[in-house]
């Protein structure tokens, strides 16, 4: 036997705390580079530019406030998404604590939840499977994947393993406790705290509960009271949600929106397995601009095809239960992922498989164990062939993973990724055009900014963004064009206006930015941009006493306009 084979079967037949500690420290060598990276995507807002991460009262206050509200800013998401995740934003605050907004603590909090969820993977695969091998082979697995990577390798992803951490420990509290022979109330209390606090990090957690609940009834021999525990923790997450967000809708209401999703749903199936075995793409995806030229026929491919995976996991469902478990976990949780793929700028892909991959690794762990065995008693001279397909597998995950750790280093890596993963979607274009602006380069910001314009003329952001940079680069007819046509479609708004006026003033239209900043002011009187462009123009124009007999005939008008307690003051 040579020494690596020894080495091999030593580590196989290690103790269970000391293979679990060998898995660990290796994955973590492993990922350590992303301890080097920096703030990328939602960081910027959630993290680096969100005013309550430093606030002492926030954590008592995000259990009142949506995700938009709970880093700063109005409303709700993308679209009118609205979401509700108080323990991830207090877990955001507590690194915070640390040394403030440095990457490298918040990206060691990730790393840390994500090696956590592989040791629960390891011991639901030990306890579900009955193998070393199976357990190591899931942990490596789970631990590398370069698609689900997404979920692990920027700051503001630790809701991902969080989440998945409270409905895995749940479910391993309850089959140690409340199993056919025993029953514990404060087993059953505690899974329930433990789901919980996963809700709390990321609801959408919740749509796997059912297919494991089943699991846990059915193959595991869990008691129906016991997992009585973990749904009323549902029924208070909800009452909490309900309470903060008045009301439990997530997305907008429209039927063209919902009939949209249904399309989506069993393409995203597809597209989920098919990512999770072949390990692409890397990247960001933007899946709205993927689908929304689905047709038909191809959502009822899918739907056949999903079918067909569905009865032949039930029919093996004796020999192998956790086949249809992971088919189960994966098509509820792509349900509210085939909801937020109709809002225009939600992105990602990788992050939502992340817990839909632990489940189809345990799952593919126990097909693989099946094989073997029964290679062994048939064709013993082909036992080898299931642990080579492994070891082929994890190789190309490493790969993958490198890539994946080049990809997330940066804002602007992760913009090129984007680009040339997606070049027909504007979402990468505009963060590269962003990335250009931060370094002062506005030439090539608005060549980016014009590419996104092109792959989605209806956005106002790129729009924005691109009359913006024409207007510091000394093209104020071309900025104000753009921002005409932004807001003839998405109304007037305040940053728009600073644009807009600026342009004017440039153009010396100054009759024209004089109407556009009272009226902007009167809708937004609280604007430091506005307030500063007032006393601009109030320097710069050319005819000073007409301009304050305009103002000054105006507010006697209307005496109580929101726009007359920042002018009068500015008023000799």
């Amino acid at each position: 036997m040579s020494s690596q084979a020894a080495s091999f079967r030593i580590f196989i037949g290690a103790r269970p705390w000391l293979q679990a500690v060998l898995l660990t420290a290796l994955a973590a060598a492993v990922l350590s580079p992303s301890l080097g990276a920096g703030f990328v995507w939602d960081d910027l807002q959630q993290i680096v530019g969100s005013p309550t991460i430093s606030d002492p009262t926030a954590p008592a206050r995000y259990f009142s406030l949506n995700v938009v509200e709970s880093y700063g800013s109005e409303g709700r998401g993308a679209d009118g998404v609205d979401t509700y995740r108080p323990l991830f934003f207090i877990t955001l605050w507590l690194v915070h604590l640390i040394n403030g907004p440095d990457p490298f603590w918040f990206h060691l909090a990730v790393l840390a939840a994500h090696l956590g969820v592989c040791l629960l993977l390891w011991t639901a695969a030990r306890r579900w499977i009955g193998s070393n091998l199976a357990a190591a082979a899931v942990f490596a697995a789970f631990a590398v994947h370069p698609v689900t990577a997404e979920a692990t390798l920027w700051a503001s992803a630790v809701s991902e393993p969080l989440a998945a951490a409270g409905l895995l420990g749940s479910a391993l509290i309850l089959e140690s406790w409340c199993g056919r022979d025993r029953s514990s109330p404060v087993a059953a209390a505690t899974a329930g705290l433990v789901m919980l606090l996963g809700l709390l990090a990321k609801e959408a957690v919740l749509t796997a509960l059912p297919v494991v609940s089943i699991f846990l009834w059915r193959v595991r021999g869990v008691r129906v009271r016991a997992l009585l525990g973990p749904w009323i923790a549902v029924a208070v997450f909800l009452a909490l949600r309900v309470n903060a967000l008045d009301g439990l809708q997530a997305t907008g209401s429209g039927a063209g929106q919902r009939l949209e999703a249904i399309r989506n749903l069993p393409v995203l199936v597809l597209d989920a397995i098919r990512a999770m075995f072949t390990l692409l793409p890397v990247g960001i995806r933007h899946l709205y601009w993927d689908y929304r030229q689905l047709p038909w026929a191809a959502s009822a491919a899918a739907a056949a095809a999903v079918l067909v995976l569905a009865v032949l996991a039930w029919r093996v469902r004796q020999r192998l239960p956790l086949t249809p478990t992971a088919l189960g976990v994966t098509l509820c949780m792509m349900v509210p992922v085939a909801l937020v793929s109709t809002v225009p700028g939600w992105g990602g892909f990788g992050r939502y498989l992340y817990l839909p991959w632990g489940f189809t690794a345990l799952a593919a762990a126990g097909i693989g164990r099946h094989l073997r065995d029964r290679l062994e008693h048939r064709a013993a001279n082909l036992s080898w062939a299931v642990p080579a397909v492994v070891v082929v597998f994890l190789s190309v995950e490493l790969l993958g993973l490198q890539h994946a750790l080049e990809v997330y280093h940066s804002q602007e890596s992760l913009a090129r990724a984007s680009i040339e993963l997606a070049p027909h979607a504007p979402d990468g274009w505009e963060w590269l055009g962003n990335h250009y602006v931060e370094n002062g380069d506005l030439a090539d910001a608005a060549r980016c900014y014009a590419e996104a314009v092109a792959a989605a003329p209806e956005l106002f952001r790129p729009r924005h963004n691109l009359a913006a940079a024409l207007l510091y680069l000394g093209r104020p007819g071309e900025a104000l064009e753009h921002e005409r046509i932004a807001e003839s479609a998405h109304g007037e708004t305040t940053e728009g206006a600073v644009v807009a006026v600026s342009a004017l003033i440039e153009l010396g239209r100054w009759d024209e930015a004089a109407d556009r900043l009272l009226r902007s002011l009167d809708r937004d009187p609280q604007s430091g941009q506005l307030q500063k462009l007032q006393r601009r123009l109030l320097a710069e124009h050319p005819d000073p006493d007409h301009y304050r007999g305009w103002l000054e005939s105006r507010l006697a008008a209307a005496p109580d306009r929101p726009a007359a307690a920042v002018i009068r003051p500015l008023l000799p």
